[in-house]
């Protein structure tokens, strides 16, 4: 039985004060340096450094080329340290890099320090989905997953700020603006490192600020719900179960026709609007709005859960806006003002990929494959990022016309893929629905308890027959 006297409302009243702040900013500070060098492209990053031709283009490939290797050593490590700690020992790693970009000379040293960021960084996603599934219920998660995430809207914000203010500094120095901007965040990065390492709890059962009943109360909310990420142990089983699981596959599809076009325009929107004959202190300022289309977009699909707004219906509404976007940016010629309300509404298309990331956490079920399966999806956003860039051409610009037609088609490839990842589940559930019930009424009529109902839970979802897929 649920714990009495305790007040959900308070209790996680009091979570989200604690952890949910730590995640946004570990989220936040991932992709405002991914922003960075965005607007350092245009305060003379390229001209500093002697590059040319597609080498702006291979810095992102090479940043996303160790995303995508490093996944599955980052879940190792998710798998055999507690998730925050090794958040926070990551992120204080990439905080020294950040800063170091300021020292990079030549294309050679900035190509190395960016490799070694992908690195570093690609732990961001499955920790956060999996210290988000640690705290709360299914349908409490998503909105979480989408404040978080919104790190992301912020992140473009932010940047276009700093940016804005780093061009004021000296130029035709040794230490210009954009090298100034590069250590100011990586200095933050690190104190958002220690707070993290100090303040973010590994686990429900290891937080000081929560009583006995509080925690058993977490516990037994989570069980009840299919959530949570079951017992830390090594399961071999469940790690072979994951290339045959068709989820992983449909979410990693959906992730990189995601995130092509949502990394293609957080990484070179700022250029794109530059080649509209803008100054390079007005593109930043003109690319902010960017960020809060991303963040309303975020807000607005991950709260509608709780008005029950189906998951898979939202990716679909929010590639309408996105679609539009892409259709302006790309074949509109009627002047500035609609292709820059293209690159706006394109933003819709960054909200969908925090679903995604909800869809993994509550619809897989074991410690070991809920970290093989969120790596499969960041190496699914890894590999996206490393196509996006490669569509911009440097002898398409300033029209980038290739890039423009790929965001177009990819944006329609999403709705397709929505719907057959809400098919795959309503046929995954056909029977399994009739097993939950059988399973909650044995817990009612006591033939099986709370524990037994836990052990239940350490099984995969694909082998624990009364699991049900939420969509």
């Amino acid at each position: 039985m649920i714990t009495t006297g305790l007040s959900d409302r308070a209790l996680y009243r009091k979570i989200d004060v604690r952890i949910i702040p730590l995640m946004f900013a570990a989220y936040f500070l991932q992709f405002l340096d991914k922003v960075l060098i965005n607007y350092a492209n245009i305060m003379g990053l390229q001209e500093d450094l002697g590059m040319h031709g597609q080498q702006f283009s291979w810095l992102a490939t090479a940043f996303f080329i160790a995303y995508s290797v490093a996944e599955f050593p980052q879940g190792w490590l998710l798998q055999k340290f507690p998730p925050a700690t090794v958040l926070g020992v990551n992120v204080f790693i990439w905080g020294v890099l950040v800063s170091s970009t300021a020292a990079c000379q030549n294309f050679a040293g900035l190509a190395a320090v960016r490799t070694l960021l992908g690195v570093f960084e690609a732990v961001i996603t499955p920790a956060l989905i999996l210290i988000t599934n640690q705290w709360y219920t299914r349908r409490e998660s998503t909105p979480r997953f989408g404040f978080w995430y919104c790190g992301l809207g912020a992140g473009q914000i932010i940047g276009g700020l700093v940016s804005f203010a780093a061009q004021h500094g000296p130029r035709g120095t040794s230490f210009s603006g954009w090298r100034i901007m590069f250590v100011a965040v990586g200095l933050f990065n690190l104190v958002i490192a220690v707070l993290i390492l100090l303040l973010l709890p590994n686990a429900p059962e290891t937080a000081s600020w929560l009583s006995e009943a509080e925690k058993m109360h977490i516990r037994e909310r989570l069980t009840l719900d299919q959530a949570g990420t079951g017992k830390k142990v090594f399961q071999k089983m469940a790690l072979v179960e994951v290339p045959f699981d068709m989820h992983a596959w449909v979410l990693f599809v959906l992730t990189i026709l995601i995130v092509i076009p949502s990394g293609v325009i957080t990484t070179f929107s700022a250029t794109l609007i530059k080649g509209f004959g803008y100054d390079s202190k007005t593109a930043a300022l003109l690319n902010i709005p960017s960020g809060a289309v991303s963040v309303i977009a975020t807000l607005g699909c991950t709260y509608a859960l709780l008005i029950d707004f189906p998951r898979w219906l939202g990716i679909v509404v929010l590639m309408v806006p996105s679609l539009i976007g892409a259709g302006l940016m790309s074949f509109y010629d009627g002047g500035k003002a609609g292709v820059l309300a293209g690159i706006y509404l394109i933003n819709f298309v960054v909200a969908p990929l925090a679903l995604v990331y909800a869809l993994a956490g509550v619809n897989t079920q074991g410690y070991t494959k809920k970290v093989a399966v969120n790596a499969v999806v960041a190496v699914g956003f890894g590999i996206a990022n490393i196509i996006g860039p490669q569509t911009f051409l440097s002898w398409e610009a300033p029209g980038y016309i290739s890039a423009k037609i790929t965001i177009f088609a990819v944006n329609g490839a999403v709705i397709a893929v929505a719907i057959v990842l809400r098919l795959l589940y309503g046929w995954r559930n056909r029977q399994r629905i009739k097993e939950r019930q059988a399973e909650l009424d044995a817990l009612s009529s006591g033939r099986i308890d709370i524990q037994m109902l836990e052990k239940l839970g350490e099984d995969t979802d694909m082998r624990n027959r009364a699991f049900v897929y939420v969509y």
